[in-house]
């Protein structure tokens, strides 16, 4: 069963290919236009669970579609999600005071935008969030925030049990250390300052794992990465 329905409005064509490829693959279904036309003619028919925007458009400025949707009922509560290269500490504002639920830069990478997609959607109320996890003999109590590994419980501080279930929420990729300051540690900054910490909370937690651990894989380079097999 898809997760919902996400409108995709992008005129570059290798954007356009990675966000459809990135959101397929995480069971969303991808509705594409590449003009504020075409975007109009989908909404017309229904409104979808979530738009992600450009601003730069052939016929327009995507503020202007975002700020059209929020004066018509149908739309008015459906969650927008610039996705541009319009990146100043302005253009965000002007962004999130047109309407937009959030921003996200280009360049940008799949995993971030899937997160903010689903992190978008659960506040919205249109992504039902598990509340428990398991996999492998691996047990994760979302809302009790407690972890068991083959019944026996594991006692992990906060950041362990977020950094394991983000690695459980994506197997078999690789995910950078950026990406998990952010989605873990939700750091902003300069993230090349602040990786160590990655580092180490990823030790200790392979660590209580044991031998289990060894499915998680360091990509040198890179970060790290759950393998299912």
């Amino acid at each position: 069963m898809a997760k919902g329905v996400i409108l995709v409005v992008e005129d570059d064509k290798s954007s356009l290919d990675v966000v459809d490829q990135a959101l397929k693959e995480e069971g969303f279904t991808v509705l594409k236009a590449e003009t504020v036309f075409k975007a109009r003619g989908f909404l017309s028919k229904k409104a979808p669970d979530l738009v992600i925007i450009d601003r730069k458009l052939p016929d327009g400025d995507g503020l202007a579609l975002c700020q059209e949707m929020r004066q018509q009922p149908a739309y008015a509560k459906t969650p927008v999600l610039f996705l541009t290269g319009k990146g100043s500490t302005a253009d965000r504002v002007v962004g999130l005071k047109m309407g937009a639920d959030d921003y996200l830069t280009k360049p940008f990478s799949p995993e971030e935008l899937v997160a903010r997609v689903e992190a978008v959607l659960r506040r919205s109320g249109q992504l039902e969030t598990r509340t428990v996890v398991e996999w492998e003999g691996l047990r994760l109590d979302l809302d009790a925030r407690k972890t068991y590994l083959k019944e026996k419980p594991l006692d992990l501080s906060s950041k362990e049990f977020d950094l394991l279930a983000v690695l459980l929420s994506r197997k078999d990729r690789v995910l950078t250390r950026a990406f998990l300051l952010q989605n873990v540690w939700n750091y902003e900054g300069e993230a090349e300052l602040s990786t160590r910490v990655v580092d180490v909370t990823l030790s200790h937690l392979k660590e209580k794992l044991g031998t289990w651990g060894q499915r998680i894989a360091a990509v040198r380079g890179f970060g790290y990465r759950l393998d299912s097999k």
